[in-house]
């Protein structure tokens, strides 16, 4: 459209706005192929989830990924955040809600077995020295501008992810009863003993019967 508001002849305007016309009303047609149907399921919905992606991208822009946009706003905008809400409890939700803001970016990291609050530091340094929209690549393990690198998220998608948070916070604060798992910690030596254990009992299968 700027290209043809620009064009100095009647003909380059007019492909222009032919061209236009051809990418806003043109259907692409994706074809997915696999070896078997469990993947080609998940190749089907991976390809959904790029396409929402990019539908959600341009609606509201794109964010750093990895965390590190939340990671960021924790720490830029914590205290004028806090100094906006006069109420005592509201003050004290949005309190844990940029607390919890951290948390994507240290799951990344721990997910790839480096320390969490190691890399947050680092990110939110980074955020500081250079500005908003560095991070921690995780495939690469190293620091750097994950804009230029491709390491982008839907704006909409982490917006929606902070509002989904909260909810779910909500509805669990509201209830009077939960069922959960309490995680046991393990020592390295213990866990090789059960995994010794439970390959043996698989091996020994049902037994005899009778016996």
């Amino acid at each position: 459209r700027k290209e043809a508001e620009l064009a100095d002849t009647e003909f380059d305007k007019e492909k222009c706005t032919e061209r236009v016309a051809s990418l806003g009303g043109g259907i692409a047609r994706i074809k997915v192929g696999a070896a078997t149907e469990t993947e080609l399921k998940d190749k089907k919905l991976r390809y959904e989830d790029a396409l929402n992606s990019v539908d959600s991208a341009r609606e509201l822009g794109i964010v750093p990924g990895g965390g590190a946009c939340l990671a960021h706003l924790q720490n830029t905008l914590e205290d004028k955040i806090l100094e906006a809400v006069p109420d005592e409890d509201e003050r004290t939700g949005a309190l844990i809600l940029m607390r919890a803001l951290s948390s994507p970016a240290m799951q990344v990291a721990e997910n790839a077995g480096i320390e969490g609050a190691v890399v947050l530091s680092k990110i939110q340094t980074l955020c500081e020295e250079k500005g908003f929209g560095h991070g921690w690549d995780a495939r690469a393990m190293e620091y750097c501008d994950l804009m230029e690198r491709g390491i982008i998220d839907p704006a909409k998608v982490t917006i929606n992810a902070i509002e989904n948070s909260a909810s779910v916070a909500g509805l669990v604060l509201t209830t009077e009863c939960l069922v959960t798992e309490i995680p046991v910690e393990m020592s390295e030596e213990e866990k090789q003993q059960m995994f010794d254990q439970q390959n043996m009992a698989a091996g020994m299968g049902p037994g005899i019967p009778g016996s």
